[in-house]
């Protein structure tokens, strides 16, 4: 009784809320900063769809929820269509359109609607058609993938994207089961193919093979050539409708938009676990492409534990905060129909972004540190097309630099090459091989003034001669010594000997004891008109599975001396993010409160996040502002200004708030 009372105050009280997007039109993707997005992989046996799915329940949730946009099912990676399409697999049946009746309640409401729809991973398609599986190295189909040398994007996925966009007047598609469903192919074309354009007379199935990169690279080719055809081909009949390849371009696809690429926004589905983290990542990795982006939200966990509107909220901020829109992933029925229930947190969430909008959406992160994602180096490591392994130690490296409150873009090598000498501080995390440009480019920038911090056993290897020390025998080091503690070193590490006018920073240890001395840690030295530091071991993996405050502490003291005077500094807690922004002439500092178990995998739903309070904030600015906010309540802020600097405190920052400076 009490969960049906629940629901019925739900849906009573949208319909009591402002009425949605009363400018009187539908928002593209790029003016959207906030959706809801349904799936449910219909299957072949699946019957009565749309049997309970009513007008009133779509009002009603678009009415709490109020969101910008909602994407919800065509076709999950079965392959079988949750509407009766005239050019794909049907169910089993249907009761009526689920489709055409959103599609109606939405324009009505003058909310935009995308779908999902499964792009490579159609399982059906491959069972009808085997020979244009994608084939593994044994010559047999996958049995669920479709191989990019044959003709299903032609055949199927084109046509039935046409049929979305024209007959159902869906605003655009959110395809599913791409980027990370490519493998090497071996398909007979593709062999073919492969040999002729790399003058192999065989094709590399084990990635011991010298040439197995060389096969990668081939189908990355591949299927970047295949998003650009079927939005092409999209966009001549349908030019306003929206398209959006999951994960393409993206943390897992670290590589520029080509200039003739039709897509309209990027997006991702990020992992629901520690999905805190992951979505900082993500969101980071997708920040600087150059097309409109944001990040969906699971809101349950692995096992269907489903997320507390607290902690979805929380994810929502990390997104936010950088100037991506964000969406929370609830699930469809069998039947197509919505899950009232879920009605309530969708309500929360919306209660806590939306008001944030104006002061996050289009907002510019200020350069402060560039966190160098090396598209080379993510190359080496990695032996998949596109699948999310290989970029531990960046990524341990950023949230070791996050909890020291330091303000941190990911750079992929195509933005640093045009954008280094915006950035006071560059830091090179652990890579074991860059692109040979860019290391001169960095030094080059070094010897100009900039600091470059560069960490990892094999990076520091690549610029010694600008860091001024050299490798000698192997260490016999266990553990990092710190600020009187100690950290285990689980990665590798080498021993250097430094050069007379370098400085140590740190020291390793052959065990937990200040008396047995091992090797040198860090350096740090001049190098033209800039410093340069080095840290000669591998900790972004350990800091990643592992958090310690030593590794933090001791990163965070060498970062202190390569930049000293940050834009933005906060004292109080390791617990929070910080993001120095700006919008049309406004500064906007995005305080994240990162408090909870998210880490914690045997945690799934979170209710309680603890408050932060009296968090001491310096920003540097050139004059005293007219005021200081409090956003989005508005709140006035006492401040005072000295040497150039405004100091406040923040009395209490629960999960995301915005410190704006008015100048």
């Amino acid at each position: 009784m009490e969960n049906q009372r629940r629901i019925i105050y739900v849906l009573l009280i949208g319909l009591l809320a402002v009425p949605l997007n009363a400018q009187n039109r539908i928002k593209t993707r790029a003016e959207s900063f906030w959706g809801v997005h349904f799936d449910r992989h219909t299957q072949l046996t699946d019957d009565h769809l749309g049997k309970t799915l009513t007008e009133g329940m779509v009002d009603s949730m678009l009415t709490a929820v109020r969101p910008d946009y909602i994407q919800v099912d065509s076709k999950g990676h079965p392959g079988v269509s949750s509407y009766p399409t005239e050019v794909g697999q049907q169910a089993a049946g249907y009761d009526k359109d689920p489709l055409a009746l959103i599609r109606e309640v939405t324009r009505k409401r003058n909310v935009a609607l995308y779908v999902h729809h499964s792009g490579v991973m159609d399982i059906n398609y491959v069972r009808l058609h085997p020979e244009e599986g994608r084939r593994g190295a044994d010559g047999k189909p996958d049995g669920q993938n479709a191989s990019l040398w044959g003709n299903y994007a032609d055949q199927l996925l084109i046509p039935q994207l046409k049929e979305l966009a024209l007959k159902y007047k869906v605003d655009g598609v959110w395809i599913d089961g791409e980027s990370w469903a490519v493998y090497p192919d071996y398909h007979p074309a593709a062999v073919k193919e492969f040999k002729q354009e790399s003058g192999l007379t065989y094709v590399p199935v084990v990635p011991e093979d010298p040439n197995y990169k060389v096969l990668l690279e081939f189908n990355r080719k591949k299927f970047i050539s295949y998003i650009n055809h079927y939005t092409t081909e999209l966009k001549k009949v349908a030019p306003q409708f929206q398209l959006c390849s999951n994960w393409a371009f993206s943390a897992l696809m670290p590589e520029p938009v080509p200039a003739d690429m039709k897509l309209d926004f990027l997006s991702g589905d990020y992992d629901p676990d520690d999905a805190l983290n992951t979505a900082n990542w993500n969101a980071r990795c997708l920040a600087g492409q150059g097309l409109p982006y944001d990040l969906m939200a699971w809101s349950f966990v692995r096992h269907s534990v489903p997320k507390t509107a607290l902690q979805l909220c929380q994810e929502a901020a990390a997104v936010i905060s950088l100037g991506g829109g964000c969406q929370m992933y609830f699930r469809q029925n069998q039947d197509l129909s919505f899950q009232p229930a879920s009605f309530g947190i969708m309500r929360e969430v919306a209660d806590f972004v939306l008001p944030r909008k104006e002061y996050c959406k289009g907002i510019r992160p200020i350069p402060q540190i560039a966190l160098f994602y090396s598209t080379a180096g993510w190359k080496r490591e990695v032996n998949d097309i596109y699948r999310p392994f290989g970029v531990n130690g960046i990524r341990g490296v950023m949230n070791a630099l996050l909890d020291g409150q330091q303000a941190v873009e990911v750079l992929m090598t195509h933005h640093m090459v045009n954008s280094m000498e915006k950035y006071p501080l560059i830091v090179v995390p652990e890579w074991k091989e860059i692109e040979p440009e860019m290391i001169v480019r960095l030094k080059e920038y070094v010897q100009k003034g900039g600091h470059l911090l560069v960490i990892g056993s094999d990076a520091t290897v690549l610029f010694d001669d600008i860091l001024g020390v050299e490798g000698v025998k192997e260490s016999t080091a266990s553990c990092l010594g710190f600020d009187s503690r100690f950290v285990d070193i689980q990665g590798p590490f080498r021993e250097i000997r430094l050069n007379p006018e370098v400085k140590e920073l740190g020291r390793l240890y052959q065990t937990n004891d200040f008396r047995f001395p091992s090797g040198v840690a860090a350096t740090i030295s001049d190098y033209g008109k800039g410093k340069v530091a080095g840290v000669y071991m591998n900790m972004g993996e350990s800091y990643l599975s592992s958090t310690s405050p030593v590794f933090r502490d001791f990163l965070s003291g060498i970062v202190n001396e390569l930049f000293p005077d940050p834009l933005v500094s906060v004292q109080g807690s390791h617990r929070v993010h910080v993001v120095p922004a700006e919008k049309e002439g406004r500064m906007l500092i995005q305080l994240i409160n990162t408090s909870g178990d998210h880490a914690n995998r045997h945690v799934k739903g979170i209710d309680e996040i603890p408050v932060l309070t009296n968090l001491k904030v310096s920003v540097n600015i050139s004059e005293k502002p007219r005021k200081v906010l409090l956003q989005p309540e508005g709140k006035l802020l006492k401040f005072d200004f000295t040497g150039n600097k405004v100091s406040i405190v923040i009395p209490e920052l629960k999960i995301h708030d915005i410190v704006e400076i008015v100048k």
